[in-house]
């Protein structure tokens, strides 16, 4: 399941230890690449040809909000060719932020599940629906 980086934005390291834990567990041979705020992440996706897995982002993150972050994405035209992926994972879920999460075209939004158990699970859907999905520059359909 997965083999490119997945892109983890936020969390506290208990969060990050959790996610990259989770995914190993249910077998995602994706690596885990970390990142404390969305600037990071943007010089990381400017300065790399890989294609990442997909981007799992907490909607609050230091410096700038996730949304901010998806915003700056889109409105890059490299990165926003290269679609890729971006999924919210966050503490809490407010209706607005949840409208405006999805008119910035993310592709999902997620409640961190109370257990672990429920967090290997909602991660296996997400690794396995993405893993499945035809996007550009991904000859994934042979």
């Amino acid at each position: 399941m997965g083999k490119d980086a997945i892109l983890y934005v936020g969390g506290d390291l208990d969060d990050k230890f959790l996610v990259s834990t989770a995914l190993s567990d249910i077998g995602c041979e994706s690596k885990v690449v970390n990142f404390d705020n969305g600037y990071q992440l943007l010089e990381y996706l400017r300065n790399t040809e890989e294609r990442p897995f997909f981007i799992l982002c907490d909607l609050n993150i230091p410096q700038i909000t996730g949304l901010e972050l998806k915003e700056k994405i889109n409105a890059d035209d490299e990165l926003k060719k290269r679609s890729i992926p971006f999924i919210f994972l966050s503490d809490s879920v407010n209706p607005r932020d949840v409208d405006e999460a999805y008119l910035s075209l993310v592709q999902g939004f997620y409640l961190k599940p109370p257990t672990y158990d429920a967090l290997k699970e909602q991660l296996s859907y997400i690794c396995g629906y993405w893993e499945r999905a035809i996007l550009p520059g991904r000859n994934n359909w042979d």
